[in-house]
């Protein structure tokens, strides 16, 4: 490596220091935005999603819904009679419920994209930060002590073997300069990568958000078209409030063994507040928890396996596909993500913990419109504790693996997937809790 390239490159760097500032300031992980970012054309700028089984099925729907609207506002629409056009009608409310789901799972897979890829970039702008402030400090000291020329090692030598050695020296202090400027350069790229497709991403969360928003308008005109939508709609919401009602005193009666542990009453849109609360305070236990164990490694303590890191992993291998994610559903409230799969495939432990409730009595695994009341609706189920406020619950399952009070690693097998309790189908009912009450597993788990 030639000294006159070197120097051109550390002269580049030091130009990026003087424009970008610092390169970096200390915006939340919320609020990550691109800084001081390559110029880039339209075309690189722009960035599709993958196709995914939620973008195919929206598409299917879209194109159905289409259908029913040309036969309503057709030219032969005038010969349909009025029960045909009821019939009509109710299809594009079910259609409308079926994307309003399809569209919260969607958004469910786009919000652990976004954690993850928030994750990333944070941990990717804390390498870089370090990487320009150590660079920051070796062109500080190169200024201050002078930089020495080829011309001055070997006036300076004492010997032909002096000179060897020196201009060694010299070539590899150089080498070491850009490889660590190119280790910098690499990493703001990685870093603008990233940051782009979180972007990306959190802009794609936002329109599907917008359209759940539009579904729902057009699902309440829907409903008013006539009495019989009407009463069909309070006949909905009637059962709905009736099995929520039901399923809710089989939780915090069950035998009195989840009512210690899942806290909490969630049946409408106004506790999502109270669960954006609770993930707060859970993110900044689980920051302090990192931070604890990234100095007891760097001390060179080693962790058992049965010991929380705090990083959750996917429960379901292969299968990353989520049918319904946390949140407000026609008046319910879904405290979890359910993943479906086939019968009697292997649940792993998000995390290393201790196993403190389970129940494996339920032998109803099949598919139900209501609860038959085993294990407080979620069938057989387990629930391991990570310490520090952090439960995750595994439901629905055929049969478990585990017995209250052992200690499991990350990635264990824990129990089967099925369908008891309150299920409709085979599929794992996933919670993951801080201090008793729901959270948004989306926003901590890392995806396959």
């Amino acid at each position: 490596m030639k000294k006159a390239s070197v120097l051109k490159r550390i002269a580049a760097a030091a130009a990026v220091l003087v424009l970008c500032g610092g390169v970096f300031s200390s915006e939340r992980a919320q609020g990550v935005i691109g800084v001081c970012a390559d110029e880039s054309s339209e075309e690189e700028q722009e960035s599709a999603p993958e196709e995914n089984i939620y973008v195919s099925r929206l598409g299917q729907i879209a194109a159905r819904q289409e259908e029913l609207k040309n036969q309503l506002e057709g030219a032969n629409s005038d010969i349909l009679s009025e029960s045909e056009k009821q019939t009509i009608i109710l299809e594009q409310i079910n259609m409308i419920n079926e994307k309003s789901e399809v569209l919260n799972a969607y958004m469910t897979s786009l919000e652990m994209n976004i954690s993850a890829e928030q994750r990333e970039v944070l941990g990717l702008k804390k390498q870089v930060d370090e990487g320009i402030a150590n660079y920051k400090q070796r062109l500080r000291t190169m200024y201050i002590m002078g930089d020495l020329s080829y011309a001055d090692v070997v006036i300076n030598s004492g010997s032909f073997f002096d000179v060897l050695m020196r201009t060694e020296l010299m070539k590899r202090l150089t080498e070491q300069d850009a490889e660590r400027l190119d280790e910098l350069v690499a990493m703001k790229s990685e870093y603008d990568s990233s940051n782009k497709q979180l972007m990306f991403n959190e802009s794609e969360y936002t329109d599907q958000m917008k359209q759940l928003e539009r579904e729902k308008a057009e699902l309440a005109s829907l409903y008013n078209t006539s009495g019989e939508t009407k009463r069909l709609l309070r006949e909905k919401m009637d059962k709905l409030a009736e099995d929520e009602k039901v399923f809710e005193n089989e939780i915090y009666s069950y035998e009195g063994i989840l009512n210690d542990l899942l806290l909490g009453s969630y049946s409408s849109d106004a506790d999502e507040t109270f669960r954006l609360e609770t993930e707060v305070k859970a993110t900044d236990k689980l920051t302090e928890l990192h931070k604890q164990i990234s100095d007891r490694e760097q001390a060179g303590e080693k962790l058992a396996d049965t010991e929380s890191r705090y990083r959750f992993m996917w429960p379901v291998k292969e299968h990353t596909y989520v049918s319904s994610g946390v949140g407000a559903r026609w008046g319910t409230y879904h405290t979890g993500l359910d993943i479906p799969g086939e019968s009697a495939f292997p649940i792993s432990a998000s995390e290393a913990g201790t196993v403190v409730r389970t129940n494996n009595s339920c032998t109803h695994n099949y598919g139900k419109d209501g609860s038959c009341g085993c294990g407080g609706g979620y069938g057989n189920f387990v629930i391991i504790d990570h310490g520090n406020g952090f439960l995750t619950l595994y439901g629905h399952l055929t049969t478990t693996k585990v017995e209250v009070g052992d200690k499991v690693k990350k990635g264990d097998t824990i129990g089967l997937m099925g369908s008891t309790g309150y299920s409709t189908g085979t599929h794992l009912h996933f919670e993951l809790r801080y201090e008793g009450y729901v959270t948004n597993p989306a926003n901590f788990v890392t995806p396959e």
